[in-house]
């Protein structure tokens, strides 16, 4: 039995991801879990009561929370779902084998700083440092796992990750849940949109090309942002969960699926859309093209273009036979690419891998054993 120590931040889609590979790894005979999760924050917390700048009392809690972590469990390999938390960790990181999972590099997400309201370093020294630092941690992996290819790319060309070290493999979800409808609800037809962060998901988008649109629709969106209806047919959800009930009823009930964000390290929101059946319209941002095959199972669109999502959504609208065949390849590709329980399977074989290797060499960045080709 391996013990895997997961080291899990939970902003934003990380915490879906997490969830994932809960239901995942549940699944997997020969790991034992153990779960920390890298909040940032404790509740009356020290750190907290500390005059700090709130960024800096963040990242020495995380610190500490992960630090407490590799200092207190007893584990064989761990994974990491963001390169943050280990970073912070320093030093201890390095004392067993270790899997970073990311769905973004540190450069790329410096790249959308504007749209993510993030502050990006400024070119010079601790730039330089910091992604020294991050190259150190992604190159000393047993293995990296970028969720997308857009990121694979990314770490051999800026990372120097040798490319028989990095494994791409996305988030998967529970398709057993996360299933076409067995039967529609009678009404208009319904389009779906899914973004926490209404604007930069490309909620304006959608809602300009809706109004070039002559057949009325129902639009339903969930999302964080204080946005009002803004017309009669729009509903609006702020209180929806990851994987709940509700919301994985909007999504089988939905006809298309519009994803028109102007920045997005992945889109899990898509990959839940093609397990429900539903065809995605969405912009080639991110990793969103492994997710959307375009003109197979939906449709890529350029960004900041209502005109484009117009088009889109007019075909699919008035060719339904398009609609349900474009539905039918959705649910096949997330059963080839997606499934929870196969792509944790190969996260544990890797993590079985580097223990293995490890043990024969002492060297616990140890990553691929001579089997695997």
């Amino acid at each position: 039995m391996i013990r895997a120590l997961f080291i899990l931040e939970q902003h934003l889609g990380h915490r879906t991801y997490a969830e994932n590979l809960r239901f995942g790894f549940a699944k997997q005979a020969q790991i034992a879990p153990q779960w920390i999760e890298i909040t940032y924050y404790e509740t009356d917390g020290w750190i907290e009561r500390m005059p700090l700048p709130a960024s800096v009392r963040g990242a020495l809690r995380g610190r500490q929370q992960a630090r407490q972590a590799l200092r207190m469990v007893d584990y064989d390999v761990a994974l990491f779902n963001t390169q943050a938390p280990a970073a912070l960790a320093g030093s201890l990181v390095y004392r067993r084998p270790y899997l970073l999972a990311t769905d973004i590099t540190p450069r790329q997400y410096d790249a959308m700083a504007a749209l993510y309201h993030h502050r990006a370093d400024r070119p010079g020294l601790l730039a330089e440092l910091k992604h020294r630092l991050n190259m150190k941690l992604f190159q000393r992996a047993a293995w990296v796992l970028p969720w997308s290819r857009w990121v694979g790319e990314a770490l051999v060309r800026e990372y120097g990750v040798l490319p028989d070290r990095v494994k791409v493999i996305p988030p998967g979800i529970d398709l057993t849940r996360w299933r076409p409808r067995t039967e529609r609800e009678p009404g208009p037809l319904r389009v779906l949109f899914v973004g926490g962060d209404f604007e930069r998901k490309g909620g304006p988008v959608l809602l300009a090309a809706l109004r070039h649109l002559a057949t009325p629709v129902e639009l339903h969106v969930v999302t964080r942002s204080p946005i009002e209806p803004a017309a009669a047919g729009m509903y609006i959800y702020r209180d929806l969960s990851p994987n709940s009930a509700r919301l994985i009823e909007l999504y089988q009930q939905a006809d298309i699926f519009v994803f028109p964000t102007q920045a997005e390290a992945f889109g899990i929101a898509a990959v839940e859309a093609i397990a429900c059946g539903a065809p995605v319209i969405a912009t080639p941002v991110g990793g969103l093209p492994d997710i959307v095959q375009d003109g197979v199972n939906g449709f890529l669109v350029p960004q900041n273009e209502p005109a484009a999502v117009a088009a889109r959504l007019r075909l699919l609208i008035e060719h339904p036979e398009t609609r349900q065949q474009m539905g039918q390849a959705a649910r096949h590709h997330a059963e080839q690419h997606f499934d929870a329980i196969r792509n944790t399977a190969q996260i544990a074989e890797l993590m079985a891998q580097a223990v293995a290797l490890s043990a024969q060499t002492g060297n616990p960045r140890a990553g691929k054993c001579p089997s695997s080709g």
